[in-house]
């Protein structure tokens, strides 16, 4: 493998700044808490979503078709997405997809309001608010490294990807007690300002560096796919990423039905999707230091085994206490194994082909969610929640299975 492209590696790896450096940047700042604003939002609807199609329909199938609408956008979008955010401005295809998403949302809000939702309506308007996040997710990674210096990109992707959990750890359970003390319509109507936050947020941030494909040639939607497969190791993040996001699904999917199980409600279905994302917030601040102590092959296996660790425990839960310990676990070590991933993907990647190659990560991360969320769904409508866990179990060692193969073809050069 050439240098370039080489991924860091414990002793090679350039010293940038501590995570709360970099919230107090004015380009980053803004961007991590719009960032942090939007996610927040969404998780109230995706809640307010899950709780009105499991109320309206008593389906762990249906629940999961919800997720998969959100996700599915990914794989049908993702990759002309992808070369749009290699030619424009990145963050105003940013606004253009938050406008999307907070129509979508407001539309919802109305139609709760006046008691007109139903569960094909739902379906439609989360299924716009999924051509909303595709539009967004390539370009809002690939917007991270125009923002910060290369020394601060592992730290900053770090913390963007924190954006994502740590709105778990506010959004859900927010959301499940906004959606039992106001309906969801209020839930719906909170995600729609959010977008609005987030697109006044990304309006200030001024780029240091010049627009994406100013005076480069212009590449073919494909050629991202080009990229990657002259690049085993991009190959390989991009599979151990699709499996990550396979053995995490149960998160989302599975909630009401072990809440149900343990005899809890809406409350704790928030408090199981909020535990997860504790766990990704108490280890977000160390994966830059982890990444120079362990390198970052060593990271992400680690992290990918703390997640299956998590998912086993829920998987023998007797009760609700031990599976959010395990929960949270599993949390820790999807934020480990995810950043690490995206880290050394990104590290090398000439910002011409930037846009795509995170498109085709929004594809393998995002994108197969719609799978696993169908697969976990039906997993726990056919036989139990345990059953969805224990496969997320074998995702996640699947997924280590990759990252070591990953290893041995860096010790190899290849």
């Amino acid at each position: 493998m050439p240098q370039a492209d080489r991924p860091p590696d414990a002793a090679t790896e350039e010293v940038g700044r501590g995570g709360l450096a970099l919230l107090r940047d004015r380009r980053f700042g803004p961007y991590f808490f719009g960032s942090l604003a939007s996610n927040t939002g969404t998780w109230f609807q995706n809640v307010a979503a899950i709780l009105t199609i499991f109320a309206l329909t008593r389906s762990a199938f249906m629940v999961g078709l919800v997720t998969a609408l959100q996700f599915a956008m990914q794989l049908v979008l993702a990759p002309v997405i992808g070369a749009v955010a290699d030619r424009v401005d990145r963050r105003l295809l940013i606004i253009v997809g938050q406008t999307l998403g907070g129509t979508a949302a407001a539309v919802l809000a109305v139609l709760a309001f006046l008691d007109l939702l139903n569960a094909p309506l739902l379906l439609t308007f989360v299924a716009l608010s999924g051509v909303g996040q595709a539009i967004t997710g390539p370009a809002a990674q690939a917007l991270v490294p125009n923002i910060v210096g290369r020394a601060d990109v592992p730290q900053a992707i770090a913390l963007h990807s924190l954006t994502f959990n740590l709105s778990r750890a506010i959004g859900p359970v927010a959301g499940a007690a906004t959606y039992a003390l106001a309906g969801a319509g209020a839930a719906f109507a909170v995600n729609a300002a959010s977008f609005l936050v987030f697109a006044l947020a990304l309006a200030g941030v001024r780029l240091p560096r010049a627009q994406p494909g100013a005076g480069k040639r212009r590449l073919g939607v494909f050629d991202g796919v080009a990229y990657v497969r002259s690049r085993p190791e991009l190959v390989r993040c991009l599979v151990a990423v699709a499996l990550i996001g396979l053995a995490m699904e149960p998160i989302n999917t599975l909630s009401p039905l072990f809440a149900e199980g343990f005899g809890g409600g809406e409350l704790m279905v928030g408090i199981f999707i909020t535990c997860f994302g504790l766990g990704s917030a108490l280890i977000a601040g160390w994966v830059g230091r982890l990444r120079r102590v362990m390198g970052s092959g060593r990271t992400g296996a680690v992290g990918v085994a703390a997640l299956g660790v998590g998912m086993a425990v829920l998987a023998v839960s007797p009760g609700p206490v031990m599976a959010t310990v395990g929960i949270a676990v599993g949390g820790a070590g999807y934020l480990l194994a995810v950043s690490d991933v995206n880290a050394t993907m990104q590290h090398g990647l000439a910002d011409e082909v930037r846009g795509r190659v995170m498109a085709l990560w929004s594809m393998c991360f995002l994108g197969i969610r719609p799978a696993a969320a169908i697969l976990h769904g039906w997993l726990g409508d056919a036989f139990s929640a345990r059953t969805g866990a224990v496969v997320a179990v074998v995702a996640a060692v699947a997924a280590a299975v990759v990252l070591r193969a990953r290893r041995a073809l860096r010790a190899a050069g290849g």
